[in-house]
């Protein structure tokens, strides 16, 4: 018999409830307008012709892409008639989360567990629910911030900003020997500040481009030039422009390792003589930037790189028609590309492809009101440390040089400590005072007033979305008779949960049929 004890629960966080007098409407965040054909949105008569158990399926495909989750509670109204669950909060919600995602958060006071506001706000909130170390903090305190803010145009361009430094786009490139945290914070940061201020795609590389952060990452004039031309532009035939664009940059270079690999621009040994790169004349460094940042390729590169990254099991030609369609919009932020993708009926109906870390643990942990010890992410983003942490899944964060690899390492050890952290950390952690945490009773409480079987359902719902098979509701209730857990709600959870972990639907983003 299990016998710990839970916490109390709040009935979806307050955070993630956030109500809408608390919002502040700011419409620039979704400027383009929305695409047809292969990347059109799936519609809310769509949404709402699918089953309920469809609709909470496509709610969490959506949410917890960016991080986030549902609470089965929130969703259902619940009763014991499971062959006729009924949507109570999930509806409209396709238009209900998209609004939320234009919308900034107004009044940032926290409102804490026993009710009071938290005059610090939510920002000096994280200081307290969480023990970052001061030196990896930068990759650690993105995640606290897209964990604790409601869904919201804030948390968004968080959520945008480190998926953006997780990719060769805009990596820190932590790992090398000239980088460093404080890179990651300067760009994670200055992503999250330039879209909050809606500056373009266009603006955003070229500010990047000229940063020293991004020439820790690409130290010569020769290999930044290169890798500018085809990261951004997808170009990797250039070979005859990259020494002629190498001019143009030959007096910007970073000093030795002893100097802490500064960014100089030596003005007295600029470059007089004009250089022709990619079919446009250019003298100076700044000149190429300003090239490559203007190219007609600049969208259609960065929508193709999300699109891979996100559709990565479809066939090149769908992927195609997918970035055609978005780009026929003319987007001009990242928030344009990215809520496309993301709403797309493409995207949430069809698509399949394996889950990052981020995406299965958050959104599970919303849904089971899971609460952290103040060290969780300390562990899960320090390589050193002997908890499974992201670097062990070979998922780090903003830390590999090119970037986290495109498709999810499902290597045996990469995903065995994935498994470790979502079953032990996560599922059978009942107990707020494990490793990192653990799911509280008001949870299991909130099942009471159900029969055991719709009980075994909702615990289903709450983590694979989907009720139990026969088979499975059948199974499970020989086990808690033979455990003699057959009235122990607390004992049953465990055990389901247990049984859930090893579900490959948990590390799986599925179609909807």
């Amino acid at each position: 018999m299990f016998n710990t004890r839970f916490l109390i629960f709040l009935i979806a966080l307050l955070l993630i409830a956030c109500k809408a007098d608390e919002l502040e409407v700011d419409g620039a965040q979704d400027s383009a307008s929305q695409p047809n054909g292969a990347a059109a949105a799936l519609s809310e008569a769509e949404y709402s012709a699918l089953t309920p158990e469809q609709q909470y399926q496509v709610a969490n495909k959506l949410v917890g892409s960016f991080y986030k989750g549902v609470p089965a509670i929130d969703f259902f109204k619940f009763d014991d008639d499971i062959s006729n669950l009924k949507v109570s909060g999930g509806k409209e919600f396709l238009s209900k989360t998209r609004a939320e995602l234009s919308q900034t958060i107004n009044n940032k006071e926290r409102i804490t567990e026993e009710g009071i506001p938290d005059k610090d706000g939510l920002v000096q909130a994280l200081e307290r629910r969480y023990d970052f170390n001061e030196e990896r903090r930068p990759t650690a305190e993105p995640l606290a911030a897209i964990r604790e803010f409601p869904i919201s145009r804030d948390s968004f361009e968080i959520w945008m900003a480190y998926v953006l430094a997780n990719t060769i786009l805009f990596s820190p490139a932590q790992e090398i020997d000239s980088a460093g945290y404080i890179d990651v914070q300067r760009i994670h940061s200055g992503l999250v500040k330039a879209m909050s201020k809606d500056v373009s795609v266009r603006n955003i590389i070229l500010t990047h481009m000229k940063s020293q952060a991004n020439w820790r990452r690409f130290r010569s004039p020769e290999d930044n030039t290169r890798e500018m031309i085809e990261i951004y532009l997808g170009l990797f035939d250039k070979d005859a422009d990259v020494p002629k664009a190498s001019i143009a940059c030959k007096n910007w270079y970073l000093t030795s390792e002893f100097l802490d690999y500064e960014l100089v621009i030596d003005v007295l040994n600029e470059n007089a003589v004009p250089q022709q790169v990619l079919g446009e004349w250019v003298t100076t460094c700044d000149d190429f930037y300003e090239v490559v940042a203007q190219h007609p390729l600049v969208i259609t590169r960065i929508t193709t790189f999300l699109a891979d990254i996100f559709f990565p099991n479809i066939t090149a030609e769908t992927r195609a028609e997918i970035v055609t369609d978005i780009v026929a919009q003319n987007p001009v932020y990242f928030s344009d590309i990215f809520l496309a993708i993301l709403f797309s009926r493409e995207y949430l109906l069809n698509n399949e492809r394996p889950k990052n870390f981020e995406e299965t643990f958050f959104n599970i942990a919303e849904r089971i009101n899971w609460k952290n010890q103040t060290n969780f992410l300390n562990q899960l983003t320090n390589p050193d440390s002997g908890s499974p942490n992201l670097h062990k899944m070979k998922q780090p964060s903003m830390s590999l040089k090119l970037g986290r690899f495109r498709n999810q390492p499902l290597d045996s050890l990469s995903f065995a400590t994935f498994h470790e952290a979502v079953r032990e950390r996560l599922l059978i952690a009942n107990n707020p005072n494990s490793l990192w945490g653990g799911w509280d009773e008001e949870f299991v409480r909130d099942g009471d007033i159900l029969s055991q079987d719709t009980f075994v359902h909702f615990l289903f719902l709450s983590v694979a979305s989907r009720v139990a098979s026969d088979e499975e509701l059948t199974t499970l209730k020989t086990v808690f008779d033979a455990t003699n857990n057959s009235e122990d709600r607390n004992d049953q959870t465990r055990i389901v949960f247990d049984y859930l972990s090893r579900l490959p639907e948990l590390y799986y983003l599925n179609s909807i049929k």
